[in-house]
């Protein structure tokens, strides 16, 4: 009698317990099914366009023509990140020189305008922690300088006589082609730093003269060649919800 009563306790129980493990099963599976349906919508979540705007100082220049003979040479730019990796930028930059030896006085002085984009190769996931990018960019650019020479000694050795000559304050524009490669690595939060190396080529004239400018803002000294240039900066990324 007791063997059969304790039977049927056990019997009980058993039954009891058949909903509430199979209720604990069907809770875990769908917890890992959501689980699973969560990291799939994350992976297949669709890439937002706009994805932060990024303000550049430059550094460079300041200190590399600030010892360069009375010139001073400077820019900021402005780029937009579209998916991580188009980023349309632009770049305003402006010149001063002033040099006076003994035998001449040269003034110069002058704004550029760059527009290009880069394109990012590299840590573009949407999950990605850190915005660090590797490039490649393209830019036209555009200067217009003013420029004059004057107190310019000048001698006659057959005459014996000696003066000075001073050119009319003249202005020429001046465009060019630029190829760039570089890194911009986030350093705290929202500011990052960057190197660049430009390649900066096909320069023109709009128009022609009789004298040039001896240095362009933004190209460099214009020899009919190829130029080459140098960029480090700063830059601060203005915050927004990814």
């Amino acid at each position: 009698m007791m063997s059969t009563l304790k039977y049927t306790c056990s019997l009980l129980l058993i039954l009891l317990c058949l909903p509430l493990c199979s209720q604990a099963q069907n809770t875990a599976t769908a917890t890992e099914a959501a689980t699973v349906s969560s990291a799939t919508e994350k992976q297949g979540a669709e890439v937002p366009v706009y994805q932060g705007t990024y303000l550049s100082l430059d550094i460079f220049n300041p200190v590399a023509t600030i010892f360069n003979g009375g010139k001073f040479e400077t820019y900021v730019s402005v780029d937009v990140s579209l998916w991580q990796r188009l980023f349309p930028v632009a770049e305003l930059g402006f010149m001063a020189i002033n040099q006076q030896q003994d035998s001449y006085k040269y003034a110069s002085g002058g704004a550029f305008l760059k527009l290009g984009a880069n394109y990012n190769f590299l840590n573009y996931r949407i999950d990605r922690k850190y915005d660090h990018i590797f490039y490649a960019g393209l830019r036209y650019a555009c200067s217009v300088t003013g420029y004059q020479l004057t107190d310019a000694a000048m001698s006659d050795g057959y005459w014996q006589t000696a003066g000075t000559y001073s050119d009319a304050y003249r202005q020429a524009v001046f465009g060019w082609m630029e190829v760039l490669v570089g890194v911009r690595v986030q350093v705290y939060k929202q500011f990052f730093m960057g190197v660049a190396l430009q390649v900066k080529t096909f320069g023109h004239y709009y128009h022609d003269a009789t004298h040039y400018p001896t240095y362009i803002p933004g190209f460099g000294v214009d020899n009919g060649a190829t130029s080459f240039g140098f960029l480090y900066h700063l830059t601060y990324q203005i915050p927004y919800k990814k």
